[in-house]
């Protein structure tokens, strides 16, 4: 952490309590925003929440909800801003500037009718740093941007860090105290007292931070610190969580990195807002709070999948989702195609898709990456094409696989010297490698036209000569190399590259298979959230992990699909159920199931309990496809504290994960707004619970009745109960039994 002037209220305990607002902050109901200023202070409240600057250093003192003590902590010192400088070389570290006691603070309002803003000018020997804090009538969470401009003296900006925000604990038991990140489809962990010392960086886009908000709570208060950046345009950026125990706090921020920060930007005016401040409930609660501003963003312009026409109905009803390969000698084409057959009379010809790895014959030279063709035009592994179209006529639908990123510079091609200049570089004007030690593959920048048009070219081939129903990017949709290339068209550094680069990139691509196929799909390895509009369905990294909550489902679940990683033997054996279980909950497809052997594990005899239990979800979701994967995410039923908890390793990284015996979600139709309450058994013994049953959910009215019904794995429904006021519905699961209840 970076010494500078602090956050927090400690300089003014003695006037002010800890545990309330200071009492000049809150005016009168009928005032809907204000300006506040008293003695040496100075913001802006309205009827829900109120924030202070100290005027003398410009510190924030603090953010109140209403009656309720500061979110802000004391300690550790927190300056609002950081900003690192321009490294004189690329082997040099950055300068860095914070306020200090020799700053210069002046502060302002936004103009007329921005009562609620307030406007903060720093003046350093080398920036300029204006901060504009504003809230609106009704609001509950202040808009925070920045404007910085290098002075005389100053080499540029390389980046700034904005806001940076000490958050206190909620709870004095520290085991309640509980924060949610954007750590690939949602994470919780614990902050202050409950975690040890420690500083977690989480870059978007990237293989972590898939999307742009944290929130930190008390379980047992119901509340807490929301935190986010309303970034539609998926600037290049980096959460940071810094733990600090001995505080019992946690300091969140967001890092940003200026466009064509590699030529020495002199001005940088946040192109975005991070909005900040108090909310009620806990992760779920954060989850749709963000999910009110996405779903206003072009990320969920092809609307809600119930209200789509543009997906095939063999991938919106697939039960599975497969993987075959061909990237080792004994992975055979005809190996592959023995699986597939079985699988598709497993499940007795009903549709289902997977993606083909490894689909190009094998390079006389270079790496290539298990046959991947690695951005060559190469032909296709005997008998392939054939299987392909083959399997379509049984309603085996296959993507290829095409990787997005890696180019292969070890073979020979006539076209080298173009691919040597549409290479990522960096500030040195070197050409950037894919991993350590292999030169020879090459990170492709893919902003370039010459990338984009190899892609295109290679995808429009695989659906337009080959037979396939689509095609998978890999490494595609997260994060890249920064690229400085001064020639691409794209600003040297920084900004939205990485982004905007692969979004023009999978629209000529989606462009050019649908030409060619009006069902053909397109799909990408954990995108993070920018590409929910020109991807049809999305690989997750993960079936299930340690301490997993399902932040995608809730904020955009009924907008995407998405599938499973893999279901295979995990490294500690145990049974699927669980993390099928997780999948089916969610309405995610579940897979991939691995077909480079004739023998698909999942049918041999000793897995039979695991392939019924998959046949069963698979029926189930059919049937309760409105609700399941059509669905609106509704927060999860709490369930009696005394269930037992399951352990189990998931099967991909062998993480450890618990949870209660009994699973459920609960998601509203769209269609006709009846609710789904779905629990699943995943424990080895008989369950007994007491299912609470609320028909405000269904009715949104007091004192209306409700029918709860529960629907089989063939569809049909039995009436179980009905009433007016909330109760309990007594329900006995045996072991990997599901419950499909539906309030009507």
């Amino acid at each position: 952490m970076v010494a500078g002037l602090r956050c927090g209220w400690a300089d003014d305990a003695e006037t002010w309590s800890k545990d309330a607002p200071p009492p000049w902050l809150f005016r009168s109901p009928g005032e809907q925003v204000y300006p506040v200023e008293h003695e040496g202070y100075i913001g802006s409240a309205n009827q829900k929440v109120g924030f202070v600057f100290r005027k003398a250093d410009g510190a924030l003192v603090g953010i109140w909800p209403v009656g309720q003590r500061n979110l802000l902590a004391d300690a550790p010192k927190t300056p609002l801003w950081t900003i690192e400088t321009m490294p004189a070389t690329a082997k040099d570290k950055p300068g860095i500037i914070v306020p200090d006691g020799a700053t210069k603070v002046t502060f302002g309002r936004g103009g007329e009718g921005q009562a609620g803003q307030v406007d903060v000018t720093y003046e350093t020997p080398t920036a300029r740093v204006v901060v504009f804090a504003a809230l609106d009538v009704g609001a509950s969470l202040v808009r925070w941007k920045i404007d910085v401009e290098a002075l005389a003296e100053n080499p540029g900006i390389w980046s700034v860090t904005f806001p940076q925000f000490a958050v206190a604990a909620l709870d004095a038991d520290p085991t309640s105290n509980e924060m949610v990140v954007p750590y690939r489809r949602g994470q919780t962990r614990g902050f202050g007292k409950a975690a040890p010392r420690g500083d977690v960086e989480l870059p978007y886009p990237g293989p972590s931070a898939k999307f742009q908000f944290l929130a930190a709570y008390g379980r047992k208060a119901g509340r807490g610190f929301y935190f986010s950046a309303r970034d539609g345009e998926g600037f290049t950026k980096t959460f940071a969580v810094r733990n600090r125990p001995e505080a019992d706090a946690v300091v969140i921020s967001a890092q940003h990195f200026p466009a064509n920060r590699g030529a020495a930007v002199k001005r940088f005016a946040m192109p975005y807002e991070i909005v900040a401040g108090p909310f009620d409930g806990d992760w779920w609660d954060a989850a749709r709070e963000y999910r009110m501003w996405w779903t206003k963003q072009v990320w969920a312009s092809r609307g809600l999948l119930a209200e789509r026409h543009d997906l095939p109905d063999w991938l919106v009803h697939a039960p599975i989702v497969t993987r075959p390969s061909t990237t080792k000698p004994a992975r055979t084409v005809a190996n592959n195609l023995t699986a597939l057959q079985s699988l598709s009379e497993a499940f007795s010809g009903r549709p289902f898709f997977g993606i083909w790895y490894g689909c190009f014959e094998t390079p006389k030279a270079g790496q290539s990456l298990n046959e991947s063709g690695l951005g060559h035009v190469l032909p296709p592994k005997p008998g392939l094409v054939e299987a392909v179209r083959e399997m379509r006529g049984k309603g085996v639908h296959l993507q290829a696989y095409i990787q997005s990123m890696i180019y292969d510079a070890g073979i020979p091609d006539s076209d080298a010297a173009e691919a040597d200049r549409a290479a990522t570089h960096d500030r040195l004007g070197n050409r950037v490698s894919y991993g350590v030690g292999e030169p020879q593959l090459l990170a492709m920048c893919r902003a370039t036209e010459w990338w984009q048009k190899r892609l295109v070219d290679l995808s429009r081939r695989a659906v337009g000569e080959w037979g396939f129903s689509g095609v998978y990017l890999d490494s595609f949709g997260k994060g890249a190399p920064e690229c400085f290339a001064a020639d691409h068209g794209h600003p040297i550094g920084g900004g939205n590259t990485v982004i905007s680069g692969q979004r023009a990139l999978v629209q000529r691509v989606r462009n050019a298979v649908r030409e060619v196929d009006r069902e053909a799909i397109l799909s990408g390895e954990d995108p993070i959230e920018a590409f929910r509009d020109l991807l049809d369905v999305n690989l997750y990294s993960v079936n299930v992990m340690t301490n997993y909550v399902p932040i995608y489902r809730t904020v955009w679940g009924d907008y995407s699909l998405g599938h499973g990683r893999a279901l295979a033997p995990g490294k500690s054996g145990g049974s699927l159920i669980p993390e099928l279980a997780t999948l089916f909950l969610e309405g995610t497809i579940p897979g991939r199931i691995y077909t480079d052997s004739p023998k698909v594990f999942l049918l041999q005899p000793e897995h039979a309990q695991e392939f019924a239990f998959l046949k069963s979800i698979a029926a189930y979701t059919d049937h309760g496809l409105p609700w399941l994967r059509f669905g609106e995410y509704l927060h999860p039923l709490a369930l009696p504290a005394d269930l037992p908890t399951v352990e189990f390793h998931e099967s991909v990284e062998n993480q450890i994960v618990r949870g209660p015996a009994i699973l459920n979600s609960v998601t509203r139709s769209h269609a006709d707004g009846s609710i789904a309450i779905v629990l699943v058994n995943i424990d080895d013994k008989k369950q007994v619970v007491s299912v609470p049953i609320d028909p405000v959910l269904r009715s949104h009215m007091l004192d209306k009745e409700v029918k709860l019904r529960r629907m089989n794995e063939q569809g049909e429904m039995s009436d179980l109960a009905s009433g007016h006021a909330e109760w309990k519905q007594k329900l006995e699961l045996a072991p990997g039994e599901i419950a499909f209840l539906v309030l009507q």
